[in-house]
């Protein structure tokens, strides 16, 4: 099963249409983490709502979508790109703290960064979050932020015999675009009320991405501009990790100095280690003197 992103618009009707299946990817980020159950399908949601987000950026950049919640976990973050690479992160301690437990959340914002190419921030917006659905929370943004109609519907299913797999992880996005008339929004707002559960669309061992994308046309012809694999991705190095080291003041590395010892930093997001030593440290210290 390949993972796949579709992305299409009304051959004569002015919509759009984006779909995902990012079931291999969502398992992958989800085996760096150690999560299972809630917080696994957490992750894949939140990377798919970002996917949505960065397939409508009209430049090269990131589009991090991040919620905060107040309960058993604190907050979950998803950056994407266009091209369809992926990097999501719980903080490890929730993981730990849920393991396979249901947690109890209640959401409190969901924040939307774009940035362009060079990390800088183009934008950002926060909105409360609606609903424990991410579908539901990025129709919202996407109509009080961004004045766009649309109906979204994201699901990852968890494996009833392995809560660390997920069956499926997926979603579709249903953009109108500002010159759709009346009538043809009625007809897709009946499309999307009358659409089978996502859980039809899973024949127990692969996901009809297309069978829901003509079910989501309805009378409308689309046609598909671009299909793209997704990737999990992160940019993390030693070198970037050095960079962070070199943004803290002289007094904070002269501290971790004196302890005369390696220094573990892990990424967040894709749990790779970094061992930087004192020399290293101390060439830091040494620019700046120069």
């Amino acid at each position: 099963m390949t993972d796949r992103i579709i992305r299409a618009t009304g051959a004569r009707t002015p919509m759009r249409l984006v779909l995902a299946d990012i079931t291999g990817c969502a398992n992958e980020i989800g085996e760096k983490h150690g999560a299972c159950g809630y917080s696994l399908k957490l992750l894949a949601e939140t990377a798919i709502s970002s996917l949505f987000l960065s397939s409508g950026l009209k430049f090269p950049g990131t589009v991090s979508v991040s919620v905060n919640f107040s309960g058993d976990i604190s907050m979950i973050q998803a950056d994407t790109t266009p091209q369809g690479l992926i990097r999501a992160m719980i903080p490890q301690a929730d993981i730990l703290a849920t393991k396979n437990f249901e947690p109890a959340l209640s959401p409190q914002t969901l924040r939307v960064v774009k940035l362009d190419a060079k990390g800088k921030r183009v934008r950002e917006s926060i909105i409360d979050a609606v609903s424990e659905s991410m579908g539901q929370n990025i129709a919202t943004f996407l109509l009080q932020s961004e004045q766009t109609r649309s109906a979204v519907g994201i699901e990852a299913k968890i494996n009833e015999k392995n809560p660390r797999q997920l069956d499926y992880a997926v979603g579709f996005m249903l953009e109108a675009y500002p010159d759709l008339e009346t009538k043809d929004i009625e007809i897709l707002e009946q499309v999307v009320l009358t659409l089978p559960p996502l859980e039809d669309f899973f024949d127990g061992s692969h996901y009809s991405l297309s069978g829901l994308m003509d079910m989501l046309a309805g009378p409308y012809e689309v046609e598909v501009v671009k299909e793209i694999i997704p990737e999990v991705f992160c940019p993390c190095s030693k070198v970037r990790t050095l960079a962070t080291l070199s943004s803290f003041t002289t007094e904070d590395l002269e501290y971790l100095l004196e302890k005369n010892e390696d220094l573990e930093i892990i990424c967040d997001f894709c749990r790779n280690r970094y061992i930087v030593t004192p020399d290293e440290i101390q060439n830091i210290l040494n620019q700046r003197i120069e």
